[in-house]
């Protein structure tokens, strides 16, 4: 069997590296790469099929690999990997939004080489994070990911872009430390014979009621800060509104899945039982990012701002979903953040063009677009649709799933988010009533319509979000192909 998983990650760097050397024509060699990459990954998708569990009941993955790496009578560490139905569809989403980020900034000038082979060392450090099952390879890629985001927001970035640039930098390493740490203590107190996912999953199950909840609150800490989650949610307002586009779309479209999918496969897989007795603070963390993100959006000016604050509350719905701890919750929660990948991606490509073509963000000083500049407009439009929830797009199916999901478990307390969605409706509502229609204002007289990388990009992502809104077990199909799709 060829080590498929291997092979995609070895072309994906080999492209990055050759990106970073191509000078000039790293645009044509990154776009080359993603398009190559696509294709894999789509290829991974039309032949994968899921293996179920073994004999002993330890979870098997799909183009499953491992090779022993570092090998000592107290430490078992090899490179393991492979794939199942919570991690390919983020898989793809990575694959589309680092092809649809080539395109959007194909015609950027400044150093194209190293801002083409960050972008693509940003993705494949994803990839990595998807397919790993050791605890060590887990923490290289994630750790891979903060380098390149740090330099695209810290070099491309706006006037404050070095102090948000440090404050992502700190506020994901501590991050990063809870949740390595929250890991070996799972491995050592375990007595687990590796650091694989294999040979921790049993031991790592049977560890104590009190050790597993104080390990999955750690996790939660861990891998919350990159959700981000209330109240260390702080630095991601900062870094979307310094950023380029090209940093903000990975960052909403990919960086704040990493959160969802560790603690998915890390937490919930592993301390299950730690899971059921932190689900008081799960809904409390949630309810909270929920509200908060929704009532802080509503008074935004800035657009960019307003759609970081909003990505706030949409993963605020995707910890909920996890927190209630049933199939239809895990299937509404790996759904939401990748509809959610979609959409923010296309609402900061979006922001990116307004300030393009308008030379400002600011909502209240921009009036009557639609005529002038038909386009973007109508991406304007189809983003704040999707991001409002809006039925035959794709955060539909992703939210009612994640509200049946909670209605199920806690009843009226279903409520809070329902109502919230109210909310989020209202802040795009008004941001396309101010922006879209009436007379023109703040419009410069030679503003022309968005160039066509830009409209390439967003139209690419227009159309995902139309074809998994209409077809959503297109992805559905494929989440419950998951040793974890088998909760109560």
């Amino acid at each position: 069997m060829l080590p498929t998983l291997s092979i995609l990650l070895l072309s994906l760097l080999a492209g990055t590296v050759l990106t970073f050397l191509a000078g000039k024509a790293a645009r044509w060699v990154a776009l080359g790469t993603s398009m190559l990459f696509l294709l894999e990954v789509g290829a991974l998708l039309a032949n994968f099929t899921w293996p179920g569990v073994n004999a002993s009941g330890v979870p098997q993955y799909g183009f499953a690999e491992s090779y022993p790496w570092i090998t000592l009578p107290w430490l078992h560490i090899s490179y393991t990997v492979g794939a199942d139905g919570i991690s390919l569809p983020l898989i793809l989403l990575t694959a589309i939004l680092q092809l649809v980020t080539v395109v959007y900034s194909f015609e950027e000038t400044r150093k194209p080489a190293a801002w083409f082979g960050l972008v693509l060392l940003t993705c494949l450090g994803c990839f990595g994070v998807f397919i790993s099952l050791d605890i060590l390879l887990f923490f290289l890629f994630w750790e891979l990911v903060l380098i390149p985001m740090f330099f695209l927001i810290g070099y491309w970035g706006g006037l404050n872009r070095r102090y948000a640039a440090l404050k992502f930098f700190v506020y994901t390493h501590v991050g990063s430390i809870v949740m390595l740490v929250a890991l070996l203590v799972t491995a050592f107190y375990s007595h687990a014979p590796s650091f694989d996912f294999a040979g921790l999953y049993g031991p790592a199950q049977a560890l104590g009621v009190t050790t597993q909840v104080f390990l999955f609150a750690a996790m939660l800490l861990g891998f919350g800060i990159k959700f981000p989650i209330v109240p260390f949610h702080t630095w991601l307002p900062d870094a979307h509104v310094e950023a380029p586009t090209g940093g903000s779309v990975l960052l909403a479209g990919l960086l704040l899945k990493l959160g969802g999918y560790g603690l998915i496969r890390w937490g919930l897989e592993l301390l299950p039982t730690g899971l059921v007795h932190d689900q008081p603070l799960l809904y409390a963390v949630a309810f909270a990012s929920i509200i908060w993100g929704s009532v802080i959006a509503l008074a935004q000016r800035d657009l960019k701002r307003l759609v970081a604050y909003s990505s706030i509350n949409h993963m605020g719905i995707v910890l909920l979903a996890i927190a209630v701890d049933s199939n239809l919750g895990l299937l509404a929660a790996v759904l939401l953040m990748f509809a959610h990948g979609i959409v923010s991606a296309l609402l900061f490509m979006v922001a990116g063009s307004v300030h393009h073509t308008f030379g400002s963000r600011d909502i209240a000083s921009i009036h009557g677009i639609t005529p002038r500049t038909p386009v973007l407009s109508t991406m304007v439009m189809v983003g704040s649709l999707a991001s409002l929830g809006l039925p035959a797009l794709i955060s539909f199916p992703a939210e009612f799933g994640a509200l049946l999901a909670t209605w199920d478990r806690i009843g009226y307390w279903v409520l809070i988010p329902l109502l919230l969605l109210v909310v989020t409706a209202a802040f795009y509502l008004w941001m396309m009533q101010r922006m879209l229609f009436g007379p023109m204002e703040g419009v410069p007289e030679g503003a022309r319509d968005v160039r066509w990388p830009e409209a390439l990009a967003m139209s690419l992502l227009v159309a995902l979000t139309v074809l998994y809104g209409i077809l959503p077990g297109l992805l559905t199909n494929v989440i419950i192909h998951s040793p974890v799709y088998g909760l109560p």
